[in-house]
């Protein structure tokens, strides 16, 4: 199942990948905190390797996005007609203003979100320090949405599915036996000038990506399978996910980077799948 949105770091092509890394469909309730695209709960979904599930992001205007398909899919098609065709590029910012003046919620709130991601310059979503949504128009030939069909598909997906504006200190800690947590933070920067990790107002750095290790083995320690990616770089492997806490590399897949702000900057890049279970942490 193909997400709605482009999204960096998106991972519609290593999403059997990732599954393969739990090993097994989840029993319990599966939770992912960095929603994103949301393509490997799509996938998962799909093939029916997930029953209850709660998707989060600290990204309100995200959420209230994948409550609208959920909540109200033909109204969110009704709004996306409305949206400029022809003088789209000529009618971009104002569209960006008002969806950075809100409000962030419902079906139109959910045309303009879907919209400026097609519209705008290589399908990034990025704030600045005040939340406001800051990425420049596109050079595209046209704004290619999904189809009617792709939308009904998702919101019947996330029918049933708890969509929440939370940390994930906050959603992790509600994990514990024979339930799955898939983790998809904003990645360590490959190097000192690549950084970027402005889906949010408030940026996700080292501090934080070690939290997130620490919110993972103690879910782990409950009962929890977790399963992380991020850059395959030696700071990931030896420092945040390292073996002696009980991570396992499960794979360090190849990948093309096809959206960036930077063209040099979109090529082929590693990355890095971790596990930790209740297994790997006993005793």
């Amino acid at each position: 199942m193909r997400p709605i949105l482009k999204w960096a770091g998106g991972k519609a092509r290593l999403a059997s990948q990732i599954t393969e890394a739990f090993g097994e469909p989840c029993t319990g309730t599966y939770y992912e905190p960095f929603i994103g695209g949301a393509s490997v709960f799509l996938h998962r979904k799909a093939k029916g390797q997930i029953g209850d599930a709660v998707l989060s992001d600290v990204n309100e205007k995200l959420i209230e996005l994948y409550k609208a398909i959920r909540d109200d899919v033909d109204g969110v098609l009704t709004e996306l007609m409305r949206m400029p065709r022809e003088d789209w590029r000529e009618r971009y910012y104002e569209v960006r203003t008002a969806f950075n003046e809100g409000p962030w919620e419902g079906p139109r709130h959910a045309a303009r979100f879907i919209w400026l991601n097609r519209a705008g310059f290589n399908g990034l979503y990025r704030e600045n320090r005040k939340g406001e949504f800051n990425v420049p128009v596109g050079r595209y030939a046209k704004v290619g949405i999904p189809s009617p069909a792709q939308f009904r598909d998702i919101a019947q997906l996330l029918q049933g599915v708890d969509l929440r504006v939370a940390s994930f200190e906050q959603v992790i800690e509600e994990a514990s036996r024979g339930d799955q947590v898939y983790c998809d933070p904003p990645y360590v920067p490959l190097s000192a000038t690549a950084s970027f990790t402005a889906y949010c107002k408030s940026p996700f750095g080292f501090d934080a990506q070690v939290a997130l290790a620490d919110a993972s083995r103690t879910a782990a320690l409950r009962g929890a399978t977790v399963v992380l990616s991020n850059h395959d770089l030696p700071l990931v492997r030896e420092r945040i996910y390292p073996q002696a806490n009980g991570f396992t590399v499960v794979a360090r897949p190849a990948v093309t980077r096809a959206i960036s702000r930077k063209k040099e900057s979109r090529g082929r890049v590693f990355e890095v799948i971790a596990k930790i279970g209740p297994r790997a942490v006993a005793g």
